[in-house]
């Protein structure tokens, strides 16, 4: 299977009642990219010059593909509520070459909901296939790789129980952050959870309505609070590889306490703290503060905000 290096599932396709996964060449390419489907459209156009074929396979494959492939295990899943420091996170983290930082690949999703178009797919099938996508995709293409750290999309907080259950003695950090200053930032530039219709509306257990058409805010404040209802029992479950983090804390801090629970050294770096003065989602821009919005208060998310904060303990 050494043929496969540098090779990675990308997308996961149902057709005619059956799985495919579709393949991508990574080539040599080091993944720093804001988010991981501008790393696979890079390599997609990359590909395309040279051929216009897309390798396909089975889930069975895939699955016998990952026993045979060097690969760095998971040190961090990244679990957030979205407009909160992730991307920032994941950025400073893809700044060091020792590091891979796979940020919202839409494979994991995928997998993660292969129920909602397949309904004969267990949670065992599930485990298998979503570990054996994350070998590849982790897979040590480059002899300086030590850590690899998944930041999943903001809805994954809903299969917590799930992934804790896969992943038992893995670090989850999560990144939480009050609900206005999130609804001002969709407000500007929407993420696809902010807009009814886009993302599962079961998933992110919204009775999507009328007036959510009508008043976009409103529905990213119900999918809000229903986030920090899932973070307040995800906290009380009181899991010791569980670190929660609140954007309001300072972003500085947000490095050195990632590090502090995930990495026994001291690997914070210069060049990852300058990481941190640039905008989180264009790289060579400088971040010049939080956008201001003057947006009516949503009592629920304010509300469900703070039962969680409560819970909260700010690091010293």
């Amino acid at each position: 299977m050494s043929t496969l290096i540098n090779w990675i599932p990308y997308k996961l396709v149902h057709q005619d009642n059956e799985w495919q996964l579709l393949w991508l060449d990574l080539q040599e390419k080091h993944i720093e990219e804001p988010f991981f489907d501008e790393t696979i459209q890079l390599c997609r156009n990359r590909m395309k010059e040279r051929s216009g074929y897309v390798p396909t396979s089975s889930l069975d494959f895939l699955a016998e593909a990952a026993k045979h492939i060097n690969s760095v295990p998971p040190d961090a899943f990244i679990f957030h509520v979205s407009r909160c420091g992730s991307t920032l996170l994941s950025q400073a983290l893809a700044t060091a070459e020792t590091n891979i930082v796979l940020a919202e690949v839409p494979l994991i999703d995928e997998i993660l909901r292969m129920n909602e178009q397949d309904g004969s797919v267990n949670e065992v099938q599930q485990e298998i296939w979503f570990k054996s996508a994350v070998a590849l995709m982790g897979q040590k293409r480059k002899s300086g790789y030590k850590q690899l750290f998944i930041k999943l999309d903001s809805w994954h907080i809903h299969f917590y129980p799930l992934l804790r259950k896969w992943y038992p003695d893995t670090p989850f950090f999560f990144l939480s952050r009050e609900p206005k200053a999130i609804i001002a930032s969709h407000h500007r530039r929407r993420g696809i959870h902010s807009i009814p219709g886009m993302v599962n509306a079961d998933i992110l257990k919204v009775v999507t309505a009328e007036k959510h058409y009508h008043d976009f805010n409103l529905f990213t404040a119900e999918v809000l609070a229903n986030y920090y209802k899932a973070l307040q029992a995800t906290l009380l479950s009181s899991h010791p590889k569980n670190t929660f983090f609140d954007y309001g804390w300072g972003a500085d801090l947000l490095l050195k306490l990632f590090f502090k629970v995930v990495m026994p050294t001291d690997a914070v770096n210069g060049k990852m703290l300058s990481r941190l003065n640039f905008h989180s989602k264009s790289p060579d821009e400088k971040f010049n503060g939080d956008y201001k919005s003057e947006l009516p208060n949503y009592p629920d998310a304010e509300i469900t905000y703070k039962d969680f904060s409560n819970y909260l303990v700010k690091p010293q």
